[in-house]
């Protein structure tokens, strides 16, 4: 019985582990590409006037900076809805005033999905963080902006 050479086995344990970081790799593109293209249509989608609804995470400070999933319908006011029945934030305060909008800070990318836009609001019941894609988030801050409402963002 003949036994492979040591630089043998590291090679192919080498490979085998270049392989799999490789195949990680592509199939993280790949789903980055399709998640802006469903974005991108979902975006033209609500300006054509379609009934559509943008996925909109949101959280309050004393989350803990957990975001909760949840969604908006595009072109009408904005009324945020949890995605599912155990969320954790169950409504959002209905006097959201726009304060900012920004990419998400290196503690935040670990929470929301990749490329998103924070979405800063001020309310009565005190501050809310939204996330939503950049091809929506333009239509998600028009939606929480209403005539007669007070622009904070301007000193």
């Amino acid at each position: 019985m003949r036994t492979a050479p040591l630089g043998d086995q590291f090679a192919s344990c080498f490979t085998s582990r270049m392989l799999t970081g490789f195949c990680a790799l592509i199939g993280a593109v790949i789903g980055t590409i399709f998640v802006a293209r469903r974005a991108r249509e979902t975006a033209a989608s609500a300006a054509a006037g379609k009934t559509v609804f943008f996925p909109v995470g949101a959280t309050r400070p004393g989350d803990r900076r957990r975001y909760s999933l949840g969604r908006v319908q595009a072109g009408s006011a904005f009324q945020w809805e949890p995605r599912w029945s155990w969320t954790r934030l169950r409504a959002l305060p209905t006097d959201l005033c726009y304060v900012c909008a920004r990419p998400a800070t290196f503690g935040e990318m670990w929470r929301i999905p990749i490329g998103t836009l924070v979405i800063e609001c001020e309310s009565s019941a005190g501050p809310v963080r939204l996330w939503a894609y950049p091809q929506q988030a333009v239509q998600v801050v028009e939606m929480i902006r209403r005539p007669g409402a007070p622009d904070l963002s301007k000193p």
